[in-house]
């Protein structure tokens, strides 16, 4: 049984997490800039931790569970990697992660700097934990 990768997506940082060979834990991999090298970087992170079994990708919902305005950017980011990586892409609803992770950095005692630094990534781990605790309960 291959790992599962978070994404949260963003247009200029995207934030990578892995979980366990058990798919029981997730945890942060790295921050990847959002530019024509983003592939390659990903893969080259990939590499060691294959095989890669699908990519979890943070949907951007509003409140009431309609379509925010990133949705569609992020349904056609979900359609590239696939495209480009191969591997099946699974979109699960991120409401409330931005929240959730500033509000744990913070109670933490992290500054605003250390907060931007890990921001992208703890999302991306938090989506994926999200996933992986929702699959195991079902």
């Amino acid at each position: 049984m291959g790992r599962l990768l978070g994404i949260d997506y963003g247009r200029v940082r995207i934030g990578v997490a892995v979980s366990d060979e058990m798919r029981m834990l997730s945890r942060p991999l790295c921050c990847l800039e959002y530019n024509k090298q983003f592939i390659e970087k990903l893969q080259k992170e990939l590499k060691p931790l294959l095989p890669i079994d699908s990519i979890i990708v943070g949907l951007p919902l509003l409140m009431n569970g309609k379509d925010s305005p990133m949705t569609e950017e992020v349904r056609k980011f979900s359609e590239y990697l696939f495209q480009a990586l191969r591997i099946p892409v699974v979109l699960w609803d991120e409401r409330l992660t931005s929240a959730q992770v500033e509000r744990e950095m913070r109670d933490a005692g992290m500054k605003r700097k250390q907060r931007a630094e890990f921001n992208d990534t703890l999302a991306a781990a938090l989506i994926l934990q999200s996933y992986l605790d929702t699959k195991r309960t079902a």
